[in-house]
């Protein structure tokens, strides 16, 4: 078959392919190595915990940290995904919730992640905010600790959100350069350009923010931690565990931060700033494949969910006897054997999930490809 023949036959109308007649999927159910969004989440033990967390911060307003530790490709990045958008869409509906999602920099400083909860926040926050506290009064304010946030603010109450006093305290508190334009507006005479100031601004308008009833609680969610470690010198990664220690500390309360790590940058981590560690004790830990019965489970869930979806877009439903096998237990099981043991030659004790979801798109290709060449 010419390659031009291969495609007609890939963009033809789905619902009647080959491939969802005789496996009921319309693509490849399993991600390759590359694809890291977009993937069903598995649920498993840790979810439980992590939902009972997440509850009891709704509840209580009490900052909790979660730390997710796994070795690369036991899912980590699922993890973080499936909770953005459950958390989003659960909150949808429910005033004062922010959720900002985040992958760390390898920078030596913490303030990009500043930075962008202030950008979360934005302009329409403030604008509530100023009308808000130009009903509650000076009282409110003065929950403020800095004296340069308490004027801006007095300034913004003054002006009830107005849009040119929003907009240049927003420019303010993401640290952009002191204007005269900032000085007339807001009263200001310093510019936020550290992270210890914007660490200090971030959790004055936090609790002014909660003080009005606007704000409830911003989830922090930060993947790939362990970038810092080997791109930064040991000095620089001090300042910003530090640096993130400082804004754990700042907000006892309004602050869910979910971090994703290595165990081996967790423990060097710990290591380098000791008072770091005592601040990571929630911790849920994810483990690699390790045995058959795991890989089947999480190769028959991805199918499953594959199956779902085909059935929803096309229309049509079937039982599930009534579709082909699109990798065989038999062929998954050995796939999983011969995954282990070249994990356990480099010294793992299971099969990372990411490797084994990578050689099932390979067989399934393998079955796929098949079916449109009959």
């Amino acid at each position: 078959m010419s390659l031009r023949d291969r495609l007609a036959a890939a963009t033809g109308p789905k619902n009647s392919s080959e491939t969802f007649k005789r496996f009921g999927v319309l693509e490849n159910p399993y991600p390759a190595s590359s694809q890291t969004s977009d993937n069903p989440h598995y649920r498993q033990s840790i979810d439980e915990e992590i939902d009972m967390r997440v509850e009891s911060f709704v509840r209580d307003k009490r900052s909790q940290v979660v730390v997710i530790v796994g070795t690369q490709g036991t899912g980590k990045t699922n993890v973080l995904n499936f909770y953005e958008h459950e958390l989003k869409g659960a909150l949808e509906s429910v005033d004062g919730y922010y959720v900002v999602r985040y992958l760390a920099d390898p920078e030596a400083s913490f303030d990009s992640t500043l930075r962008r909860l202030f950008q979360e926040l934005g302009t329409d926050h403030l604008s509530r905010l100023g009308r808000a506290l130009a009903a509650k009064g000076d009282e409110v304010i003065e929950l403020a600790r800095s004296h340069e946030v308490r004027i801006a603010l007095r300034r913004l109450a003054r002006a009830a959100g107005a849009e040119e006093v929003t907009a240049a305290l927003n420019e303010w508190l993401l640290g952009l350069r002191l204007l005269k334009s900032h000085r007339e507006i807001l009263g200001v005479n310093f510019r936020l350009d550290t992270v210890e100031s914007k660490t200090a601004a971030l959790r004055d308008i936090i609790q002014v923010s909660s003080a009005c009833d606007l704000l409830n609680g911003i989830f922090l969610l930060l993947d790939e931690l362990e970038k810092q470690d080997g791109v930064l010198s040991a000095t620089a990664v001090v300042r910003y565990l530090s640096s993130m220690r400082a804004i754990i500390d700042a907000l006892p309360n309004h602050l869910f931060m979910m971090i994703a790590v290595t165990p081996d940058a967790l423990r060097r981590y710990s290591l380098a700033l000791p008072a770091f560690r005592s601040r990571l004790e929630n911790r849920v830990e994810l483990q690699p494949l390790m045995n058959v019965r795991e890989a089947l489970e999480l190769a028959g869930f991805y199918l499953k969910e594959a199956r779902k979806r085909a059935e929803q877009e096309s229309g049509v439903s079937h039982d599930e006897a009534a579709y082909q096998p699109l990798v065989s237990r038999e062929e998954i099981a050995a796939a999983f054997d011969s995954l282990l043991e070249r994990a356990r030659r480099r010294s793992d004790d299971g099969v990372r999930q990411r490797e084994f979801l990578h050689h099932m798109h390979g067989l399934a290709e393998d079955a796929i490809q098949a079916a449109t060449l009959a």
